[in-house]
């Protein structure tokens, strides 16, 4: 028998759950913890999925990776997976963000680290490297795009989270890795560099680009290291279409 102190620390702090699910009629005992008074769930069940279907998507793509294939890679029921996820719609946008938060992670990195400017700037690049280089996150991406754009508000929504995210995280990267002042033309220069690279994506997923993914990587991050910067630093003086005419 557990001592009491055991057993009053999980009622205190936790609860065991069972969770009856209405698709497939499976249940799944969940463990959590309460906090704010409402039971978060442990995070590992849901990078465990997520982890699974990137894997499979990379290897076989969006349409023949199914919620049972995701369930049995991850070890876990069809059960738990849709206690996670209401649709697989769903689950795949948690993937792409999850393999495409290049600068959520470096972000961290540079917190926890006190990792110096120019690391940071080395770990940009690679992680640039490898998303243009793995094609598989933006075939997703554009896989959810097309009901985002025919009217799917919450997919529209999420979307729109996701590159106001990106955007703010990118110009604050400038802001360290080149140690320019904040300024308000950052996020529209962050903005151009992240859509750039949604450019050259599209153009992968398309089979219309014209050079080597490799090549473009490596320019694509020498231009950010600097052009980036001495656009900043020289923004001041730049003022060569202030008053261009638009017809």
């Amino acid at each position: 028998m557990p001592p009491k102190n055991w057993i009053i620390k999980y009622l205190t702090f936790g609860i065991f759950y069972i969770i009856l699910n209405s698709r497939t009629m499976s249940i799944m005992i969940v463990f959590g913890r309460i906090e704010n008074g409402e039971v978060e769930m442990h995070k590992d069940g849901k990078l465990k999925i997520i982890q699974a279907a990137q894997e499979l998507i990379t290897c076989q793509g969006v349409e023949k990776t199914s919620m049972r294939d995701i369930a049995e890679k991850a070890g876990m029921t069809t059960g738990a997976i849709y206690y996670y996820y209401k649709s697989k719609e769903e689950l795949l946008y948690d993937v792409m963000d999850f393999a495409a938060a290049v600068t959520s992670e470096i972000v961290k990195m540079r917190s926890k680290t006190d990792a110096k400017p120019d690391e940071v700037l080395d770990e940009i690049a690679r992680k640039v490297s490898q998303q243009l280089e793995n094609n598989s996150v933006w075939n997703l991406r554009y896989y959810l795009a097309i009901p985002a754009a025919q009217g799917d508000e919450v997919l529209r929504a999420r979307f729109s989270s996701n590159y106001a995210a990106q955007t703010k995280r990118t110009a604050e990267l400038f802001n360290y890795v080149f140690s320019t002042p904040s300024q308000p033309e950052d996020l529209l220069l962050a903005s151009i560099m992240v859509a750039a690279l949604d450019g050259i994506n599209f153009q992968q997923f398309t089979g219309a680009l014209p050079v080597k993914i490799e090549e473009l990587s490596r320019i694509y991050n020498e231009f950010f290291a600097f052009a980036v910067p001495l656009f900043q630093k020289n923004l001041k003086d730049i003022h060569r279409f202030d008053n261009l005419k638009r017809d």
